[in-house]
């Protein structure tokens, strides 16, 4: 599977789940860990109560969380939080994209019988 149709529903579930209010944009994965970051920062600092109901939903690692939280770690906790919502995003993305691949056959083909 190529990356570019993964980025795509990556964007997609993105911007459902965080509630964007736009269109699904072109993004490489770059400027896609850009756009969650900064809206991540905004609920960081306006509603984070509802930024954690959103990953409790996108069923983001608690593990990673608390790492993003932890006073140890060196990078913004807005980036953090957004890479591993981008690779939760990520792996569901590529759990439909497969699963609409396998599904496209009838429903009722389970193959020829063998005799």
């Amino acid at each position: 599977m190529t990356e570019l149709p993964i980025i795509k529903k990556t964007t997609e579930l993105v911007i459902q789940s965080l509630g964007l209010d736009m269109s699904p944009p072109d993004y490489n994965e770059e400027e896609l860990l850009d756009l969650i970051g900064d809206a991540v920062a905004q609920l960081l600092e306006k509603r984070l109560e509802h930024l954690m109901q959103i990953l409790y939903t996108m069923d983001v690692a608690e593990e990673k969380l608390r790492a993003a939280f932890a006073p140890e770690n060196k990078e913004p906790t807005n980036i953090t939080i957004a890479k591993a919502i981008l690779e939760r995003q990520k792996q569901r993305a590529k759990t439909k994209l497969e699963y609409q691949r396998r599904s496209k056959g009838d429903w009722f083909d389970f193959g020829e019988e063998e005799e």
